[in-house]
C-alpha cells in the first residue's frame, strides 16, 4: 500500500481486467498513460490507480474496453447522526450476579447497563442459553477501541486498509459503538447480543468518518480469508458500480451473511444495503415507530432499534442514533443464532430470523421488511 497522498489535479480510479492473463498488458497501459498503482485488489482482479488527469484514464483503456474497465473509487459515509451524539463516561462497577442456569465463562449481566434496544429484541433472555462456541464476525468501520474492557477479550485480529494508517485502533468511536452492540462481554460493564463472538476488525474509515470503496474491497478480501460468518457494514452511498456488486456477491457466495445499514436519508435504501446479496436494516425507536431519518424501500429485510442506542465508546459509553446501530442488532442476532444452532449458509440464517420477526402494526412492509426480530422466538 502506497502512502503517497493524491497529487493536485490527479484522479484515482479502480481499474479491473476480464482475464488475469492481461495483467502485464494492463500494468504497461497504466504506466504508459502516466498512471501508477496505489494498491492491488485481487478480489476483483484489479488495482486502485492514480492518474495525472481524466484524459490519462481514457488512454489506459482506449481500444481495449472489452478487456479493461475503469470505475470510480466510490465515497461512503457512516450511517449515524452526529447531532444526537451524547457521550458520557462512568466508572465500571461490580454488579450482582443472578443465579446461573449453567456454568458460564463470565457472569450473566444483571441488567443495570443493558440498552433498551437489546431488551426490545430479547437478547438478555437468551444469554443463559448461548454456548461457549465462538462465532467469527467482521466489522468494517472506523476500527475498535483496543483497550476497552468490554470488548478487549473478544478482539481477535484487525487490519487498517487506510493509506498511511497501520493501526486498526478506533480514533472516531463509531466502530467501537457497533462492536459493543454485537459482542461486548464484560459482566461489570456491558454485554452485547452474543458475548461469544470473535471480532475481526477492518479499519476502512478515517477519523473523520470518511471511507472509500477500494479500502472496503480490501477489507472484504481480508475478512473472507479469515472465514468470518457475518460482516456488519454500518455505512452507505447512493451510488454503485460493477466492482462493488461483484465483491458483495463474492462474499455471499462464500457463505458470509452481509448486514448493512439502510441509510439515513429518510427515503430510498442506499448501497450496499440495496444489493440483493445484502441484508438491509431500517431503524426503529422505542415506541416501535420507524425512525424519522431511516431510509426504507422494498429492499428492507428487517427493522431494528436505532434511536438513542447506548453502547461502548472510546473511553466509556455513548448514546447514538442512526441505521448504523440498527444493523449491528441484526448482525449480533445472526451471531447468536450461529452460536446456538451451529454454522449454516446465509440464506438459512435469514430465513430463521424471518420466522422470529414480529410484524409491527405502525410500519409498512417497505419500512420493516419481515419485521423486528425477537431472539427468544428463534432461540428457545
Amino acid at each position: 500500500m502506497s502512502t503517497q497522498a493524491t497529487r493536485t489535479g490527479a484522479v484515482r480510479k479502480i481499474v479491473t481486467m476480464q482475464n488475469m492473463e492481461d495483467m502485464v498488458f494492463l500494468k504497461e497501459a497504466i504506466s504508459a498513460s502516466g498512471g501508477h498503482i496505489i494498491k492491488e485488489l485481487p478480489l476483483i482482479q484489479g488495482y486502485l490507480c492514480e492518474f495525472p488527469g481524466e484524459g490519462n484514464v481514457s488512454l489506459t483503456v482506449r481500444g481495449y474496453e472489452d478487456k479493461f474497465k475503469v470505475e470510480e473509487d466510490l465515497e461512503f459515509r457512516l450511517c449515524c447522526l452526529a447531532t444526537l451524539f451524547k457521550p458520557f463516561y462512568q466508572p465500571y462497577y461490580q454488579q450482582p450476579q443472578l443465579p446461573q442456569p449453567k456454568p458460564q465463562p463470565f457472569p450473566i449481566h444483571s441488567g443495570k447497563r443493558v440498552d433498551w434496544g437489546l431488551k426490545r429484541i430479547g437478547a438478555p433472555k437468551v444469554w443463559g442459553k448461548l454456548k461457549d462456541r465462538r462465532v467469527r464476525v467482521g466489522i468494517i468501520d472506523t476500527g475498535i477501541s483496543l483497550d476497552h474492557p468490554d470488548l478487549q477479550p473478544n478482539i481477535k485480529e484487525g487490519v487498517s486498509t487506510l493509506e498511511g494508517v497501520t493501526s486498526f485502533r478506533d480514533d472516531y468511536g463509531h466502530g467501537t459503538h457497533a462492536a459493543g452492540i454485537i459482542a461486548a462481554c464484560n459482566s461489570n460493564g456491558m454485554v452485547g447480543i452474543n458475548p461469544y463472538t470473535d471480532l475481526y476488525i477492518v479499519k476502512a474509515f478515517d477519523k473523520n468518518g470518511n471511507g472509500k470503496l477500494s479500502d472496503i474491497i480490501e477489507g472484504i478480501d481480508w475478512l473472507m480469508r479469515r472465514q468470518v460468518k457475518v460482516i456488519n457494514m454500518s455505512f452507505s452511498t447512493s451510488d454503485a458500480n460493477d466492482s462493488f456488486q461483484r465483491v458483495m456477491n463474492s462474499a455471499y457466495q462464500k457463505g458470509i451473511l452481509l448486514v448493512a445499514a439502510a441509510g439515513n436519508d429518510g427515503k430510498d435504501v442506499n448501497f450496499p444495503a440495496r444489493f440483493s446479496s445484502v441484508v438491509a436494516v431500517s431503524a426503529t425507536d422505542n415506541s416501535d415507530n420507524i425512525a424519522s431519518f431511516s431510509s426504507y424501500g422494498p429492499e428492507i429485510a428487517f427493522c431494528a432499534p436505532g434511536v438513542n442506542i447506548n453502547s461502548t465508546w472510546l473511553k466509556g459509553y455513548a448514546v447514538k442514533s442512526g441505521t448504523s446501530f440498527s444493523a449491528p442488532h441484526i448482525a449480533g442476532t445472526a451471531s447468536a443464532l450461529l452460536n446456538y444452532y451451529g454454522m449454516m449458509p446465509p440464506g438459512q440464517i435469514k430465513e430463521i430470523m424471518s420466522q422470529g420477526a414480529v410484524n409491527l402494526t405502525n410500519l409498512s412492509a417497505e419500512q420493516q421488511g419481515a419485521g423486528l426480530v425477537e431472539i427468544p422466538r428463534i432461540i428457545r
